[in-house]
């Protein structure tokens, strides 16, 4: 049986497919976050954060209007709120990843995944390495978009697929990764679903 994981979506989700429901201030907003410390944070959103599944997506994005250091602020906030739910987190980074792979390596616990991820094969492997998963989105399903599809082909560290905003539904997300992949659907899915199980669960098939 077929059983599709949308890691990351704004959309409603299909029946049938599984999900994780996250909350988190994106760095495009963060400005318009009221709260000046943690604990202001905590107070006003950790209910929220206690009743999701995944952390985010927040991030950092150096194309943003947003304060560079509101971001940081604010993601720092999410971090700490990561590691006290011990809870992974679904990341938005752009143009930002050394800084956020030292900040990986300040700041252990639960897995990271940076979901879109359109960058190349080396970047992927040096994120693994620093603790950070990637997520791949509708962005494969474009030929001219080479290095999301290359990465995607050489990847051999855990992932995760996606649609974000994207209209194309999962299972079209699913299919261009199989055949970028040379794989069946089936194979595809079986990957996919032990990554999900790592990642919230620790288990391994």
């Amino acid at each position: 049986m077929i059983e599709y994981i949308d890691f990351h979506t704004h959309r409603p989700t299909a029946e049938g497919v599984i999900t994780p429901r996250s909350f988190g201030i994106h760095p495009w907003e963060c400005e318009n976050e009221e709260a000046q410390s943690y604990q202001e944070f905590k107070a006003k959103y950790h209910d929220n954060f206690a009743d999701t599944d995944i952390i985010g997506e927040c991030g950092l994005d150096k194309c943003s209007k947003a304060r560079w250091e509101r971001q940081q602020e604010v993601f720092d906030w999410h971090i700490r709120m990561s590691m006290e739910l011990r809870k992974p987190m679904v990341i938005h980074c752009v143009r930002a990843f050394n800084e956020l792979m030292e900040l990986r390596r300040q700041n252990r616990g639960d897995t990271w995944v940076v979901h879109g991820f359109t960058g190349s094969p080396q970047m992927a492997e040096q994120l693994f390495r620093s603790g950070i998963w990637v997520s791949f989105g509708a962005a494969i399903l474009d030929e001219r978009r080479s290095k999301a599809r290359e990465c995607l082909g050489d990847i051999r560290s855990p992932f995760m697929l996606e649609t974000d905003d994207s209209t194309c539904g999962i299972e079209a997300v699913y299919n261009a990764a199989a055949d970028i992949r040379k794989t069946t659907l089936a194979e595809l899915c079986h990957t996919i679903k032990e990554s999900y199980l790592a990642l919230f669960w620790g288990i391994e098939n």
